[in-house]
């Protein structure tokens, strides 16, 4: 057993294992109702989501126009079958790392507490040997964040510290943790951050101003153009649910052309030269 220090919670968690002892039945039955609920959920839910007129405090660090396009309820593609997958396995492997937890003699608690800052609402994950902790699961590429620090630097797509931080804010605390996990290799990574410049509310207060407004802010990242001329989406766009609308007016008011290359489609908004592969018609 540990001293109640998540500092020791990785070394604690590979101790663990190595035991090989059985597995408490209380940690156990915890670990097996949140698969009821995930399964639950995951069958149930259907293949669309919104969250018009809604905001929520995980989603608040996300890029601004994007947020827009969410509020205002535009139509997004509907969850094909590996994303719902994709969605479900990181939920099973974040209900897994806290059995791990457990099973290292770590106190867990306040899970999925409710929280709220300047009216907005959310759920943190939870309280680790009463340390703020908010779980992820991550593709190489974004564990890679986590295990770098790279994430508190700027390297924040998705806005998990603004996520972080505004939970911190609810809870009255100024620091909190990632317990990550690559989902490719099984690879853990525990990174403690300091949120007391991380100004949620104050970001919050800038949405609730922006969102209403029927004019959506700038766009999130600028077109990148190749040495040929032609220009297209960047990587943060060419993933968005609202890239067609969005750039609806691209190439003289035609909107996005979508060229499928081999390391995958390429969304171009200005077409100078004609790529030589096969263009997909949106």
């Amino acid at each position: 057993m540990n001293g109640g220090k998540i500092s020791s919670l990785l070394q604690d968690i590979e101790e663990r294992l190595e035991d090989g002892a059985v597995v408490d039945e209380a940690n156990l039955a915890i670990f097996l109702e949140e698969m009821e609920e995930i399964m639950e959920r995951f069958f149930s839910e259907g293949s669309s989501y919104t969250t018009k007129g809604r905001m929520r405090l995980s989603a608040v660090g996300r890029e601004n126009r994007k947020l827009w396009y969410e509020y205002k309820g535009y139509d997004k593609p509907k969850l094909n079958t590996s994303t719902r997958l994709r969605f479900c396995f990181g939920h099973v492997l974040e209900s897994f790392l806290l059995l791990l937890v457990r099973e290292a003699g770590h106190k867990v608690s306040d899970c999925q507490k409710k929280v709220t800052v300047n009216g907005v609402d959310g759920h943190i994950d939870c309280l680790i040997d009463d340390e703020l902790v908010d779980v992820k699961s991550a593709s190489p590429y974004g564990f890679k964040k986590f295990k770098d620090g790279s994430i508190t630097k700027g390297e924040d797509p998705f806005g998990y510290m603004h996520q972080l931080g505004a939970y911190a804010t609810a809870l009255g605390k100024e620091k909190g943790h990632f317990l990550s996990i690559d989902k490719s290799s099984g690879e853990l990574n525990l990174l403690r951050v300091n949120l007391s410049k991380v100004d949620t509310p104050n970001r919050i207060d800038f949405l609730k101003e922006t969102l209403p407004l029927d004019t959506p802010p700038d766009r999130c990242y600028a077109e990148i153009e190749d040495a040929s001329g032609n220009k297209k989406l960047a990587s943060g766009c060419r993933f968005c649910d609202f890239k067609v609308e969005c750039w609806k007016d691209s190439n003289d008011g035609i909107g996005l052309r979508k060229y499928n290359y081999a390391r995958g489609p390429e969304y171009f908004t200005h077409v100078e030269k004609e790529p030589r592969v096969e263009e997909d018609f949106l």
